[in-house]
């Protein structure tokens, strides 16, 4: 569900409370006002998921969008829908990568751990 504070706004919400956005990550009926992350609801399939990864691909779509808009441009940026994970096991990591198109599943091994380690401190780098 969406934060309490969304109740006292006009952001238009969605079924489940989240801020409605389209591909674009513009919230309907507000200019200038652009979502990103997990307090949006986009359209997609089901599957598609909350994580860090698809909010950098949103504020990134949003960013541009918005610069554009303001420079008198279309926004049209959008953001790529996909499931990356490696499920982690602790000694044993399943990679999990999923697309509108197809979808690929790796068997646990100790190498998708030690990836799933790496990756980790690959992303989390830049913000520590």
């Amino acid at each position: 569900t969406g934060d309490a504070w969304f109740d006292q706004t006009t952001l238009p919400r969605s079924p489940g409370g989240l801020i409605s956005a389209g591909m674009q990550c513009r919230v309907a009926g507000h200019e200038h006002v652009y979502v990103a992350g997990d307090c949006g609801s986009y359209p997609g399939p089901d599957w598609m998921p909350k994580q860090a990864h698809i909010a950098d691909l949103q504020a990134r779509a949003a960013a541009a969008n918005l610069l554009a808009e303001l420079d008198g441009k279309s926004a049209t940026a959008t953001f790529k829908t996909e499931l990356i994970c490696i499920v982690d096991m602790l000694d044993r990591g399943m990679l999990v990568w999923r697309t509108p198109e197809r979808l690929l599943t790796l068997p646990p091994s100790w190498f998708g751990h030690q990836a799933k380690r790496f990756y980790e401190w690959w992303y989390l780098r830049q913000y520590r």
